[in-house]
């Protein structure tokens, strides 16, 4: 595994579209950066391009995690790791390009009960290098192992299935702060659930899974929401400007087939 030291490009993103420049704009449709409301945790928004092109993380140094990567996933990129992908290998570490008050330390998450959750999965990547650039902490939250491993797993399976499908995807994934945020040793914020919104240019359509993040039954069910009832929960409007119509999800599924789903479609958890 390459282990050279990567360069990640880091902006301000700003909170007017009209202002707003990504130093990765292949990774957003139409080079569309999403909209940001003013919140604290927005504030000082940084944009961390993956050196080799697979994601973009919309990264908070106030909660140091990211609020949303968004990935320009394609057919392509899922048969490339699905070729020739001969297993994951870890490289967890931290983002040496943002300073130790902005960034998370694998000491945070050490025996917190808490998976470090891919926010961009590594699963995504087509190449070892592109796999190496996901495992950085500013692309990870705290996540429960029950859902990281189960439920959350089977959605990402799901999305490069309908990639496969569709030939090329938008994907945005991030977490959900609803109720009092808990901390990991006062530094990393601890999302109550996770989002993953899917937006296909062909069918102008877009839709998201909302999971609870929680072990237990509650980590293995979703609901399928739209843009618009995200934008409600996060405060950020991801596809500015862009008229959606809402997109079939395919269900996660507990195995490589896609079939019946043993994971409950629930409407109402949150």
């Amino acid at each position: 595994m390459k282990t050279t030291n990567l360069a990640l490009t880091l902006a301000l993103v700003s909170p007017f579209p009209a202002l707003a420049a990504s130093h990765c704009p292949d990774q957003y449709p139409d080079g569309i950066v999403p909209v940001i409301a003013a919140s604290a945790a927005w504030n000082n928004l940084i944009e961390l391009c993956a050196p080799h092109g697979g994601f973009v993380d919309g990264y908070s140094p106030a909660l140091r995690v990211p609020l949303y990567a968004v990935e320009h996933l394609t057919r392509e990129h899922v048969v490339e790791h699905q070729r020739n992908h001969a297993g994951r290998t870890d490289s967890f570490r931290p983002d040496d390009r943002l300073p130790h008050d902005q960034r998370a330390e694998l000491s945070d998450y050490k025996r917190s009960g808490y998976d470090r959750g891919h926010m961009a999965p590594d699963a995504d990547s087509w190449d070892t290098e592109s796999e190496y650039d996901t495992f950085v902490l500013s692309n990870m939250v705290p996540q429960a192992p029950d859902n990281n491993r189960e439920l959350h797993a089977h959605i990402e399976g799901a999305v490069r299935h309908l990639a496969k499908q569709e030939g090329e995807l938008y994907v945005y994934t991030g977490p959900i702060f609803q109720g009092n945020t808990q901390y990991l040793h006062r530094r990393v914020a601890v999302p109550s659930g996770i989002f993953k919104l899917v937006y296909d240019p062909r069918q102008q359509a877009a839709s998201a899974y909302l999971e609870n993040n929680v072990n237990g039954p509650q980590g293995q069910v979703y609901k399928v929401i739209t843009p618009e009832q995200l934008t409600a929960l996060t405060g950020v409007d991801f596809l500015p400007g862009i008229k959606t119509r809402p997109l079939d999800l395919p269900a996660p599924m507990d195995s490589g087939s896609f079939g019946n789903s043993e994971h409950r479609h629930h409407h109402g958890f949150f």
